[in-house]
C-alpha cells in the first residue's frame, strides 16, 4: 500500500571505500511483508558512521546514516497502519528472547547487532538517501516511533542519541551527586542538560570556548579546558572527596585519566565514546582495585527507554531545538563530513537532507 507516487529511482550518499563518499542514483528499495519505506526528511551524522568511512570498519558499498525521521510511504500487509506517519526510526532492535535480553542488556543482542534499516546494498542504517526501507523485524519491535506534527524535524532525528544518552544516565544511582561530563559535542551536551534538569551538580569539560559556554547555558555549573590544570580543578569542585560520577563522552585518555584521578574513591567512570573494539586505554589499575573505583560502559540505546525519549524529545524545557545547527542537501555531504570532523566553535550536530525546505 502506498500513500504517494513512488521512483523508481533515487539520490543516495554511497560509500565505496576511501575518504569521500559518492553521490550517487540508485533503485529505490523494494519493501516486502511487515516492511515500510520511509520518505527521509533528515538525517544525522553520528560519530560511529564517521569512523566507518575513516577506518574502513564497514564493508563497502554502503549507504550510512542510521539517525532518521521523515514519513511512512508505503507499507507491506500487516504494516498499514504506519502509512502516511511521521516517524522516527531506530535502526536497531532486540530479540527479547535471549539471555543477554532477560538480563537486561539489549544492545549485547546478537539480534541487535543487526542493522535493520536499508537503502540498498549491504543493510548500514540508509539514512544518507531519499528513501529507507524498514525491515518487519524493526517495525514489529516497536523501532519505528510516531512523531507529532509540531516537532521538527530537526529535532525528531534526535531520537537514537538522546536514548542513548538516557540510557547512560540510567547507569548512575537515583540518588543525586556532582558529576563531570568530558566533552561537549553533541551527546556531551545532551547529558549535561538531562543531568542538570536531574538534580545533579554538573562540571563540564570541553577545549572549544563556545562549547563551554554553551554547557554553562544548558546547566553546568562550571567548564574547564582539558589542560594541565584539570586535575587541579576537578579536585576543587567536590572537596574533600572530589565528584560521584564522570562521564567520558569523548575518547581522550588524558582527559579520561585526569578525571578517574580526581574522582571519589568508590566514584563510577562511564566510558561512553569508546565505540569499536580494539581500542585501548592506559590507566592507573590502582585507582580501581584500591580505591574502588568502577569504570562501566553505555553504548547504544535501550528499547526500554523508547517511551521516555519520546517524552523528554518533546518537552520544551530542553533546547534541543538547538542541536542541530548545520543542515546539508545530500550532494553535499562531503562537505557535511568534514564539519563533523572538525566542528567549529557554533556547530554541533550536522545533518543532511534529501529535501532543504523540509528540513
Amino acid at each position: 500500500m502506498k500513500a504517494a507516487s513512488i521512483p523508481n529511482e533515487m539520490t543516495a550518499c554511497v560509500w565505496r571505500g576511501g575518504p569521500k563518499v559518492e553521490v550517487e542514483t540508485v533503485p529505490v528499495p523494494e519493501i516486502g511483508e511487515g516492511e515500510v519505506l520511509v520518505r527521509v526528511e533528515a538525517c544525522g551524522l553520528c560519530p560511529t558512521d564517521i569512523k566507518k568511512i575513516d577506518l574502513g570498519l564497514a564493508e563497502p558499498p554502503v549507504i550510512l546514516g542510521h539517525e532518521m525521521a521523515g514519513v511512512v510511504v508505503a507499507a507491506g500487509q500487516g504494516a498499514e497502519g504506519f502509512l502516511g506517519k511521521r516517524v522516527a526510526v531506530y535502526h536497531h532492535i532486540p530479540c527479547l528472547k535471549c539471555r543477554l535480553c532477560e538480563l537486561g542488556r539489549f544492545s549485547q543482542c546478537a539480534g541487535y547487532k543487526k542493522t535493520g534499516t536499508t537503502a540498498g546494498f549491504t543493510p548500514a542504517g540508509g539514512g544518507w538517501a531519499e528513501y529507507v526501507k524498514v525491515s518487519s523485524w524493526i517495525v514489529s519491535g516497536g523501532g519505528v516511533v510516531e512523531i507529532p506534527e509540531r516537532l521538527p524535524v530537526k529535532v525528531a532525528i534526535l531520537m537514537e542519541p538522546l536514548n542513548t544518552c538516557l540510557k547512560c544516565k540510567s547507569t548512575l544511582p537515583p540518588s543525586k551527586g556532582t558529576v563531570v561530563i568530558l566533552g561537549q559535542g553533541p551527546v556531551g551536551l545532551m547529558l549535561t542538560a538531562l543531568m542538570h534538569r536531574d538534580g545533579w551538580e554538573v562540571f563540564a569539560v570541553e577545549p572549544l570556548p563556545e562549547r563551554q559556554e554553551r554547557a554553562v547555558r544548558y546547566g553546568a555549573k562550571a567548564a574547564f579546558h582539558p589542560g594541565k590544570d584539570l586535575n587541579t580543578n576537578l579536585q576543587e569542585i567536590a572537596p574533600p572527596l572530589g565528584p560521584d560520577a564522570v562521564i567520558a563522552a569523548t575518547e581522550s585518555e588524558e582527559a579520561i585519566n585526569g578525571s578517574l584521578r580526581a574522582l571519589r574513591p568508590g566514584g563510577k567512570l562511564i566510558l561512553f565514546a569508546h565505540t569499536r573494539m580494539g581500542q585501548e586505554l592506559k590507566i592507573d589499575a590502582g585507582q580501581i582495585g584500591m580505591a574502588e573505583k568502577q569504570v562501566i560502559g553505555s553504548y547504544s540505546s535501550s528499547l526500554e527507554l523508547n517511551g521516555l525519549t519520546t517524552e523528554t524529545l518533546i518537552d520544551q524545557r530542553y533546547p534541543w531545538g538547538e542541536f542541530v545547527t548545520h543542515v546539508f542537501p545530500l550532494d553535499e555531504i562531503n562537505q557535511a563530513l568534514a564539519l563533523a570532523k572538525s566542528p567549529e566553535g557554533d556547530s554541533l550536530k550536522i545533518a543532511v537532507t534529501p529535501d532543504l525546505g523540509k528540513a
